[in-house]
């Protein structure tokens, strides 16, 4: 066999796998062909992985519980990079002049490929047994990992509408993760409109009240013990999956930088859903495009981000006619979805007034992100003028007194300091800065004047 690029790192592990699947193979047949009254099948033991520390063998030994799994995952693999596994099956049965039916799989007409089914591999590994063909549907469950972690599905290609007909079909998001060891990261698409975000911040950049800073420990506790609540039946039948929280305070407060900074500490994904792309003004289209976003997303462990989150879970309203039935039909859809998500949600809003009731009993952690203080805000100045200036503390007390603004606006006013001093080939002194924060206020109608 062939390793190739696309294999490295996992090619010795895919290899010796590709060896056990060719050697089940042969057994298989020789049994199947042996005129020996008392013949015997023999069953290649698995490749062992204890010292093996590839990507595959990871996978392997973390998720799959059986042999026909492992023969099913490796022979998928085989049927897309090394199909010329499978040409022994291309034999046909002199007597009847025909493939034969015990073997399963066809013979592509484009290529002259040897296609294995699902009835090909339960052969390779159980022969005619009645009993193991029967149970083959359980691996193809919707609570199996094969369909939670879209690894396999079934497609049916002949049209013969026999479960034992169909072909193996590897999803991407596992052939990327076999075959360069990343995990899958949708680009934005109308399926899934999200970005995701990363900072250049680390967690001590972090400057919220200390009920805050508790709340988004407490989602950070979570995290890090998930699989406790996962791995506990007794707590999975006590509480809801996943876990939710609401963000809430005027912009520039820290909402989007504690779900980045929330993701970046635990080495998780945080996608900030595009909800202009989402909500829909045609009936139907906002639970569908909801719909897509979560099937792409579950069992991904990723961090949902839903910014402007008043848009999509706003207030029911009392049904007066034929749209406000329907958008009360969008919300509590909404409802099932979140409540069904076993990840975390993060709702970020400016409006929480507006916020569904009905979401609220869904939160476990609500998180008030007001203006900063006076003292946050001397913290924030102090982060953001360091390595740029060195201004009078005292100046730097004033500004932070004297001028109630956010950390986001705080950042916008140093970048105009900054882009000033360029352009006037200067430094960044107390007058720029100034400018800047009248700037911010005006945009919000604030007076500059004190």
């Amino acid at each position: 066999m062939k390793n190739y690029d696309f294999l490295k790192g996992n090619s010795i592990t895919i290899q010796n796998e590709l060896n056990w699947l060719s050697s089940l193979i042969d057994n298989r047949l020789d049994y199947f062909f042996s005129t020996k009254e008392a013949k015997v099948f023999i069953k290649t033991d698995t490749p062992d992985l204890d010292s093996d520390n590839s990507n595959m063998s990871a996978f392997i030994k973390e998720n799959l519980k059986d042999d026909f799994e492992r023969v099913l995952i490796i022979g998928a693999i085989a049927s897309i990079y090394f199909p010329e596994l499978y040409d022994r099956f291309l034999i046909k049965n002199k007597v009847l002049d025909k493939p034969f039916t015990e073997f399963g799989g066809f013979k592509t007409s484009e290529t002259n490929y040897f296609l294995p089914t699902l009835r090909t591999f339960a052969f390779i590994l159980y022969g005619d047994s009645i009993e193991y063909k029967v149970k083959l549907k359980s691996y193809f469950n919707f609570d199996h990992i094969f369909k939670q972690k879209k690894i396999i599905s079934l497609q049916d290609i002949t049209q013969k509408n026999s479960f034992l007909d169909k072909t193996l079909h590897l999803g991407e998001e596992f052939i990327l993760h076999i075959t360069s060891g990343k995990q899958f990261q949708p680009s934005y698409s109308s399926k899934f409109p999200a970005n995701r975000l990363e900072t250049p911040f680390d967690w001590d950049d972090l400057v919220l009240e200390d009920s805050a800073l508790d709340e988004i420990n407490m989602i950070d506790a979570w995290l890090k013990n998930q699989k406790h609540f996962d791995n506990n039946k007794l707590m999975s039948k006590k509480i809801n999956k996943g876990y939710k929280a609401l963000f809430y305070g005027p912009p520039g407060t820290g909402k989007t930088l504690s779900a980045s900074l929330i993701g970046k500490k635990n080495k998780l994904d945080v996608y900030r859903i595009d909800l202009s792309q989402v909500v829909s003004k045609y009936i139907g289209e906002t639970e569908k495009n909801l719909g897509s976003i979560f099937d792409i997303a579950e069992n991904k462990n990723w961090i949902l981000f839903f910014d402007e989150a008043e848009s999509l879970f706003s207030k029911r309203t009392s049904v007066s006619d034929s749209k406000d039935k329907f958008a009360n039909q969008e919300t509590a859809y909404l409802l099932q979805r979140v409540e069904n998500y076993n990840g975390l949600i993060l709702l970020a809003t400016n409006l929480k007034p507006n916020i569904d009731l009905a979401f609220s009993r869904r939160i476990q952690s609500v998180v008030n992100f007001p203006i900063p203080s006076t003292k946050q805000r001397k913290i924030l100045w102090e982060n953001a003028l360091s390595g740029l200036v060195e201004l009078d503390n005292k100046i730097i007390n004033d500004i932070a007194k004297n001028y109630e603004i956010s950390g986001g606006s705080i950042k916008n006013v140093i970048q105009y300091a900054y882009l000033k001093s360029i352009h006037n080939n200067s430094i960044i002194k107390k007058n720029l800065i100034l400018m800047g924060i009248r700037r911010e206020l005006n945009k919000d109608g604030k007076s500059f004047e004190k």
